[in-house]
């Protein structure tokens, strides 16, 4: 997605105009520069960093995803690699709390050793999918964060 897509979609779905847009960055970005952004015409330079920080706090996204539409909107190539799961992921699991990031890799840990175990159904519906873990592997009240509270979703 390019900054003008995002800034697009982003005053669709909130009825933004340019001159909202001006007036929640504070006049840090005139109504003219939100025009431009959101032009559709391609960029020619990439937006200095305090106007990116300013784009993502007005549209009340993540500083990532302007950062990736600025450098889409160059025509660079901003796919992102790595599994097809990982991009289905939506935006904010971020913000997830640690028990409720470890209850969720919990279920995907079952999951996958399931699959494992029985590779003849690992293409089955969900549900014939059978969800199951040791205790020890499990968050509970004596131990709320889970096992791997500690380690990075990537470490896991």
């Amino acid at each position: 997605m390019t900054l003008h897509q995002l800034l697009r979609s982003r005053m669709d779905e909130r009825g933004w105009s340019y001159s909202d847009l001006e007036r929640r960055s504070d006049r840090a970005l005139s109504r003219g520069r939100w025009q431009q952004l959101g032009s559709g015409v391609q960029q020619k330079k990439f937006p200095d960093p305090a106007s990116l920080v300013v784009i993502a706090q007005v549209l009340e996204i993540d500083i990532t995803t302007v950062v990736l539409a600025a450098a889409g909107g160059l025509g660079l190539d901003t796919r992102i690699h790595g599994s097809e799961f990982a991009r289905l992921l939506p935006a904010g699991t971020e913000r997830l709390s640690a028990p409720m990031r470890d209850a969720i890799l919990g279920i995907i840990r079952a999951a996958v050793a399931d699959a494992d175990a029985h590779p003849e159904s690992a293409g089955s519906a969900p549900n014939g999918l059978r969800l199951e873990w040791s205790k020890a592997a499990a968050p509970s009240r004596q131990n709320p964060n889970g096992p791997n509270a500690d380690a990075s979703p990537d470490a896991l």
